[in-house]
């Protein structure tokens, strides 16, 4: 069975995506997604509030599934948080830098793994 990872969708106020700075590889130094791996027995809603809590010291209070992705045989389940977090609510656990990004500054980012493709499909849907 394929591994899978699980991904948040985080805005803003003002509609901006949060990325995450990669400090390992694999795309070390690319903006992607917060996530991570489901570990055996966990839900994928349950790994999603685990990583968040890991990664950003924040606990979801609602996420909703958006979609379904395969990138290098991985599946990726994408959820989107229901509410808009700011900044100063999050507390970078992981990785070497944490970004709010207007849509219109993700054409040009140095985005890792496929997260340029989700990222442009939830815009899409959001229209």
């Amino acid at each position: 069975m394929a591994k899978t990872k699980v991904c948040l969708i985080v805005k803003n106020k003002k509609k901006e995506l949060l990325l995450q700075l990669r400090d390992e590889d694999p795309e070390i130094g690319k903006w992607v997604l917060f996530g991570g791996g489901v570990k055996d027995g966990e839900t994928p809603e349950s790994a999603l509030a685990r990583e968040i809590k890991e990664e950003l010291n924040y606990d979801i209070k609602g996420a909703g599934f958006f979609a379904e992705y395969v990138d290098r045989g991985i599946k990726q389940m994408i959820y989107i948080l229901a509410e808009p977090v700011e900044l100063e609510n999050l507390n970078l656990g992981e990785g070497a830098a944490m970004r709010f990004f207007a849509p219109a500054e993700l054409q040009n980012l140095n985005i890792g793994f496929n997260f340029k493709q989700i990222l442009n499909d939830y815009l899409q849907w959001q229209n």
